[in-house]
């Protein structure tokens, strides 16, 4: 038998990182259930509202141009005020005109 793994949830936080378990094996027997929740996600993402009638939005994205601006997208991540997604973007690569 294995034995339950040790970790201390501080490292964890530290390192961004989680860990989670889930056990999905109830639903196995449950098809009408899971197919009645599907629909109910699928009808709240159709509709753009959840079951409150509240609107779904997406998740918050900082974007940033250039690699100049990497140093700042990490410190940013670092300070821990961070809140969302940060995508780096960058300008078209020109092609060489050919020869």
């Amino acid at each position: 038998m294995a034995s339950m793994p040790q970790f201390d949830a501080m490292d964890l936080v530290v390192s961004n990182k989680a860990v989670l378990g889930f056990n999905l094996s109830f639903f196995a027997q449950e098809r009408e259930l899971v197919s009645m929740l599907f629909d109910q996600v699928c009808t709240w993402i159709e509709s753009g509202n959840d079951e409150h009638g509240e609107k779904l939005t997406c998740p918050q994205v900082v974007e940033m141009e250039g690699m100049e601006r990497i140093g700042k997208a990490h410190d940013l991540i670092m300070s821990g005020q961070s809140v969302g997604k940060i995508v780096i973007t960058m300008p078209p690569v020109e092609e060489p005109d050919e020869i």
